[in-house]
């Protein structure tokens, strides 16, 4: 493996970045006073906050858990708990109150303590909207896995120094594997209170890395923290923005990246029989669907949405779009998940069907619409425009016009959360391997409040939300599994939205490279990587 110093290798970075003309990519410029292996790791977009309570995209939340960790984490390759900033904890009061018992002597990056007050500060901040630091921000990920604000958490207290206690409003069966994902990291407060709205830009956290630099469309660099308790081999992560499929390729080929995340399936294909590189491929904890916004008119007839059901050939679009492996979403929630409904089968394709639908519905010679969706490629999506051509395609031969509109990440969150849209191609990537996650954060009602909607199609169902209330209470999994297959024949007979397809995700590395464990949630732990010689 090379380990150049910091600095050679970083002038090497930047003669690579130059020659590949990624798009317009900065150069990196030499880090001086450092010295270690550095990690080179591309992707096709940048992330769009690095303050993780704000972030509801992966190429955000996958840098920033980096940076600032949270009570509990997940192990990789798993979803099984593992410590963080806390190391134990217990519950009590009916499933009511949960403690836990931080580790002593932990220090945010910029010295000050990891303590019982700074996890307090950090959920009264993202929970209560009269909390002077809480400010305009969306935290979307909070408000749709808590219900709001301030939601489940009833109470945070700072109990001791080293021991933080939650009163929930009721028992919440998945409040443990909520806590372990990203975007519960537990900032500094002295950093957030100097500067609010920066911290998005600048956070300061308790992790293996502290943020160096980020040039917004180009890289992020990532320095392993001193005070971190084990100390990672890459003493330095770049992360690269790299658009163009080909040159991320190249990039992967000639040695100027290690790592390539989310690579195309021909790419994925190509790299996999490129010598010095292995291809892994992510278990399929994901869904990708066409979202219907029920706010719009008419999409709040039952009998629309059933027809267009009809209409898409998903399997078709499955098997000319995704990659070998992919496979067609009878339900919500992904294959093998607690929930997953046998029963339950995508709608075949019936063109006569959809057009009696239409007919009954009072739309006989169809109507216009408009479809959004994120005009670069996602761990779910390969082909985002691909998918779309074909979803219009389809709808036309029924009636339905449908006028496409691409629009840039960030910005298609924006419209999403807040629900500019009449039709949506999205998709998600499992956070905690719970099927809450995929169920009452994506289809609740408790999570179609604007801004922070993470429910698309602004389905309001009470008996779906009843559902949702039994699976977080109960705590039997035989129980909860036969909740969620209830909620996912609702979901197939409702029609809110239609799942498409559940993937596996490729991503690419340099087999000098050791310690990579392929994810269900698709995050790369850069500090367990290390070179193999």
């Amino acid at each position: 493996m090379r380990t150049q110093s910091l600095g050679a290798r970083a002038l090497l970075v930047a003669v690579g970045l130059l020659l590949a003309g990624c798009g317009g990519t900065a150069p990196v410029r030499p880090l001086d006073g450092s010295s270690g292996p550095v990690l080179i790791v591309a992707r096709v977009k940048d992330a769009v906050t690095l303050d993780p309570a704000q972030a509801s995209d992966g190429m955000s939340l996958n840098v920033s858990r980096e940076i600032v960790k949270g009570l509990v984490q997940f192990r990789p390759g798993t979803f099984e708990i593992d410590p963080a900033i806390a190391q134990s904890w217990n519950v009590s009061d009916g499933g009511l109150r949960w403690t836990f018992v931080l580790k002593k002597g932990l220090k945010f990056s910029d010295g000050t303590p990891v303590d019982a007050a700074a996890v307090k500060f950090n959920f009264d901040r993202w929970r209560l909207v009269s909390n002077p630091y809480h400010g305009s921000f969306r935290y979307p990920y909070y408000s749709d896995m808590f219900g709001g604000f301030p939601g489940l958490i009833e109470d945070v207290q700072a109990v001791a120094p080293d021991r933080v206690a939650f009163t929930l409003q009721r028992p919440f069966a998945p409040f443990l594997h909520d806590l372990a994902m990203p975007t519960f990291g537990i900032g500094s407060p002295t950093a957030i209170r100097g500067d609010l709205a920066g911290f998005a830009e600048h956070p300061v956290g308790w992790g293996p890395y502290v943020l160096s630099e980020w040039v917004k469309g180009s890289h992020i660099v990532l320095r392993a923290n001193p005070s971190y308790p084990t100390q990672p081999t890459y003493q330095t992560v770049v992360v690269r923005d790299i658009p163009d499929v080909a040159a991320s390729v190249e990039a992967m080929k000639d040695g100027t990246v290690d790592v390539l995340t989310d690579p195309g399936p021909e790419a994925a294909s190509l790299l996999a029989r490129t010598p010095g590189i292995t291809v892994y491929y992510q278990p399929a904890n994901n869904n990708a669907y066409l979202g219907m916004n029920m706010d719009r008119h008419p999409f709040d007839k039952l009998d629309v949405r059933e027809a267009i059901a009809y209409a898409l050939d998903v399997r078709g679009i499955v098997k000319t779009y995704f990659p070998t492996g992919a496979r067609v979403a009878n339900c919500w929630t992904p294959p093998g998940m607690s929930g997953d409904n046998p029963s339950v089968k995508a709608y075949p394709l019936d063109d006569r069907e959809a057009r009696s639908l239409l007919t009954e519905a009072g739309f006989r010679h169809g109507f216009h619409t408009q479809l959004t969706y994120a005009n670069i490629p996602r761990p779910y999506m390969p082909d985002p425009q691909g998918v779309a051509s074909a979803i219009a395609r389809q709808l036309r031969a029924v009636g339905i016009d449908v006028k496409l509109q691409p629009l840039d990440w960030s910005v298609f969150l924006d419209r999403a959360h807040d629900g500019e849209h009449e039709m949506v191609l999205a998709g998600w990537s499992g956070d905690n391997g719970d099927p809450d996650n995929f169920m009452y954060s994506l289809l609740d009602k408790d999570s179609a409040r604007r801004p922070n909607a993470l429910n698309y199609s602004f389905w309001r169902d009470d008996a779906y939300h009843q559902l949702m209330l039994e699976g977080q209470a109960t705590s039997d999994p035989a129980e909860r599994a036969a909740i969620y297959e209830r909620a996912n024949a609702l979901i197939h007979d409702r029609v809110p939205s239609i799942p498409i397809v559940h993937v596996t995700v490729p991503i690419a590395a340099r087999t000098s490279i050791a310690g990579f464990v392929p994810s269900a949630d698709t995050s790369i732990n850069f500090e367990y990587l290390r070179p193999t010689g």
